[in-house]
């Protein structure tokens, strides 16, 4: 999949590229803090919490990500004017060096100004409220606020220096950087709109171009978020307080989604989200499977937070629409526990659109904020039957048969790993064939007993493969065919690939209520390469892609399309033609069963995925997908009220496993367990599929 992301908002929101353990820091480390409390020239509130803010960061730079005082630059009330944010940021620029890493954090208000440089949707600039703008009638800087035009150029240039760099700002409406007040809440962190135009508005800016790392806001954009958050006699900020000392407990193994996912629930369950789902919501986009506490990406299982959690009962921040099902079983996420299986567990009970809910064993065993993985996955179709056959079942195949008719069979701890499918005696009546073959090779070709044979001849002497085969004694997917030199390892690959294709199997079936229609209406563009093209409103150049030419062609309604060529290239447009604003995913399911989210990229903000009401949206500079496979590929739309981790339905393509390497090693990690609902009959999401074939 091809993406480009043209322009990112990085005012109020947390970015992070990518945390390296203490010790590697230690070759160049810097933070920036800037804490705004005083407000009393200016005709807004005085906040309370932005210098605790600063101090519990700092505490957690210097314990876990070993920084010294050296390390930090420190900006209280009157040292953070506008001037003086803008020295900070240009010193930082100039003596940061290459592969640093950079901690910048700022609490305070946040607002908006008319946009005069032509580069806001929504025209308007997202701004920090610095110390002492608005505070007079002067045309000087230091009365105007600091714009998110400016910051994102200052980023950049530390950008050209270093990817390791941490922006952080806890505040109201942190998807878009500016803080509204309400009445009759606690204190919030906002102020109105200036009014007057910018002085350095109508300037051209460096922008932000990198996609990488992640963001990680304190509220949506139409959201306000709580500064005055009492911890003993001290106030925080409700986000900040959560998200440092998360930092502060992760564990080794954790990512960055863990760590969001933790403050998520925690800060909206403080914030009654229950009752008032317009209420502070945290956001988060980027590579949020990067580690905490260091090391490049890798795979690990998605995790659910508890929501609510009582002695007898517990809700969990995932529902139907996330592939939840009732009597699916999860259990503690503790990625350093030597012994996971021994760790609380949680049987799904009931499952809504967003939430589901289940009972604890031992009772009493969660609590808010707790992680979960799932242990087992209960399939609501009737069992894929499988037969089992080797070419020398009573010789050198027996103890491989009995290692992979174990692997169907329900664990020491009463799980059932393949519970999606059955062992058949009958080979008339089967879904799925698994072979164990020990074919030889001569001159590159296998050998076969005679042309007419479907499968290769087997050789005792030759080691032993196995084929996942149709009933009919072909390839179900195109060169899937696993390798037994550990056989230990291999039935573990053969039980992630068998889990993989009841994946795809129960996200195709997923299904909204019937009668149902999407509120939000997809039509596709065709782009077709061309050698030349003329200028025109129909010819693309694909630089961006490392792509040339392209003619484009539609819209054409999604349902439209039925077969393209393999070199096309497909885009998309949203309109949402009801009067509310819906959340819109789209899903593609490529022929090799690999789950990809075509939109919004995963790595975004959650409120990405929002379309608002008759709003009408052009994804050209967000997707363009890649028609890289043969056969049938389907696009699944979902719509809902309420936004969800489409990462979870996420997997990586079935591969040709040669022998159980590294490559092999990330399937195995990598292939999650999130399976789509067969059927949830609810007014609050709904779901439509296409289908296509690639030639």
């Amino acid at each position: 999949m091809l993406m480009n992301h043209f322009k990112i908002n990085l005012l109020l929101i947390t970015l992070v590229v990518q945390f390296i353990p203490t010790t590697a820091l230690a070759a160049g480390k810097h933070a920036l803090l800037i804490g705004i409390q005083d407000y009393s020239k200016t005709p807004f509130n005085s906040l309370k919490g932005p210098p605790n803010d600063i101090e519990l960061t700092k505490g957690v730079l210097r314990e876990r990500f070993g920084f010294s005082e050296d390390n930090l630059t420190i900006l209280l009330d009157a040292q953070a004017t506008h001037t003086g944010i803008e020295k900070a940021f240009k010193a930082l620029i100039k003596r940061v060096q290459a592969d640093d890493f950079v901690y910048i954090h700022y609490s305070g208000h946040g607002s908006q100004t008319a946009d005069l440089n032509g580069d806001e949707k929504n025209g308007k600039d997202q701004t920090w409220v610095s110390y002492g703008a608005r505070s007079s009638n002067e045309a000087h800087k230091d009365n105007y606020d600091v714009l998110d035009d400016e910051i994102n150029a200052w980023l950049a240039a530390l950008y050209a220096k270093t990817e390791k760099v941490v922006f952080v700002s806890d505040s109201c409406h942190s998807a878009t950087v500016s803080r509204a007040v309400r009445r009759g809440e606690a204190l919030v962190r906002a102020v109105e709109e200036d009014k007057r135009p910018h002085l350095l508005g109508k300037r051209p800016y460096s922008q932000l171009t990198t996609s990488r790392g992640i963001r990680v806001g304190a509220a949506r954009d139409n959201e306000s978020a709580i500064d005055n958050l009492k911890k003993g006699s001290l106030p925080y900020g409700l986000f900040t307080w959560h998200w440092v000392h998360n930092l502060q407990k992760a564990q080794a193994g954790e990512t960055w989604n863990d760590v969001f996912k933790r403050t998520y629930a925690q800060v909206t369950i403080a914030r009654g989200i229950a009752q008032r789902p317009y209420m502070q919501q945290p956001q988060i986009e980027g590579d949020r499977r990067k580690r905490v506490l260091g090391g490049d990406f890798t795979p690990l299982p998605p995790t659910v937070p508890v929501l609510l959690a009582s002695k007898s009962w517990v809700g969990i921040q995932a529902g139907s629409t996330a592939g939840v099902t009732k009597g699916s079983v999860y259990r503690l996420y503790r990625p350093t526990e030597s012994n996971p299986q021994t760790l609380p567990r949680l049987t799904i009970t009931k499952v809504t659109p967003f939430v589901s809910y289940g009972r604890p064993k031992p009772k009493g065993s969660f609590q808010l904020g707790d992680l979960l993985v799932e242990e087992n996955h209960a399939y609501h179709f009737t069992p894929i039957k499988v037969y089992l056959e080797a070419d020398f079942p009573n010789g050198k195949d027996r103890p491989l048969l009995q290692a992979i008719r174990a692997a169907f069979q329900p664990n020491a701890y009463g799980t059932q790993p393949l519970s999606a499918y059955r062992l058949s005696n009958d080979p008339s009546d089967i879904d799925l064939r698994l072979q164990l073959l020990r074919p030889k090779r001569q001159d590159g070709q296998q050998l076969y007993a005679s042309p007419s044979e479907a499968l290769p001849k087997s050789f005792p002497d030759q080691p032993p493969e196995l084929w996942i085969l149709t009933a009919e004694q072909r390839l179900f997917k195109k060169d899937i065919k696993i390798q037994f030199y550990n056989p230990t390892e291999a039935v573990k690959l053969l039980q992630r690939i068998l889990k993989q294709m009841a994946r795809v199997r129960e996200l195709k079936a997923l299904q909204s209520h019937r009668g149902r229609t999407l509120p939000v209406a997809v039509q596709t563009y065709l782009l077709s390469p061309v050698s030349t093209c003329r200028n025109g409103a129909n010819c693309v150049l694909l630089s961006d892609y490392g792509l040339g030419w392209h003619r484009k062609t539609g819209p054409y309604p999604l349902s439209d399309i039925e077969e393209l060529s393999k070199e096309v290239l497909v885009t998309f447009s949203l309109h949402n033609q009801s009067k509310q604003d819906y959340y819109c995913y789209l899903i593609n399911i490529s022929p090799n069963d690999a789950i990809y989210a075509i939109f919004p990229d995963p790595y975004e903000r959650m409120e990405s995925a929002r379309i608002k009401a008759e709003e009408k949206r052009e994804l050209m500079t967000e997707v363009v997908l890649p028609m890289n496979e043969i056969g049938e590929n389907i696009i699944q739309v979902i719509t809902t009220t309420y936004p969800i981790d489409i990462s979870l339905l996420e997997q990586p393509p079935l591969r040709n496993e040669k022998k159980l390497n590294p490559v092999e090693q990330l399937l195995l990690n990598a292939a999650h367990g999130r399976r789509g609902n067969v059927s949830t009959p609810t007014e609050e999401w709904a779901m439509k599929r296409v289908s296509f074939e690639v030639k």
